[in-house]
């Protein structure tokens, strides 16, 4: 028997550089697939002159264990550089996921 259900795994990345804030806005889910994929556009995103990342999560549907690595990788990217990450517009499903893992005390959200 042929499985003939797919799930998409696409995340959007659209980034906004102004001075030394950087917005990212995202659109899709973050999981296992698409997580290597934004770890590795912010890498490319973080430029020593990035002091503040704001990651906006408006459109995001999913979150995943491999999804939360990345933003905790981010976090120790910022917090080496004595810089600021701020997760924007998360939703109420999105942010359930940082309230199990109890990160949503020690992350900045707005």
């Amino acid at each position: 028997m042929e499985n003939t259900m797919t799930t998409e795994d696409t995340l959007k990345i659209d980034a906004q550089k102004t001075g030394a804030d950087l917005t990212v806005s995202l659109d899709g889910k973050i999981n296992a697939v698409t997580a290597p994929e934004l770890q590795n556009e912010l890498k490319n995103l973080l430029t020593e002159e990035i002091t503040k990342i704001i990651l906006d999560f408006a459109a995001v549907t999913f979150l995943s264990s491999a999804g939360i690595r990345t933003i905790l990788w981010t976090v120790t990217q910022m917090n080496g550089r004595q810089g600021t990450m701020i997760l924007k517009n998360v939703t109420d499903t999105v942010k359930e996921v940082f309230v199990l893992t109890e990160l949503d005390t020690a992350l900045n959200f707005e």
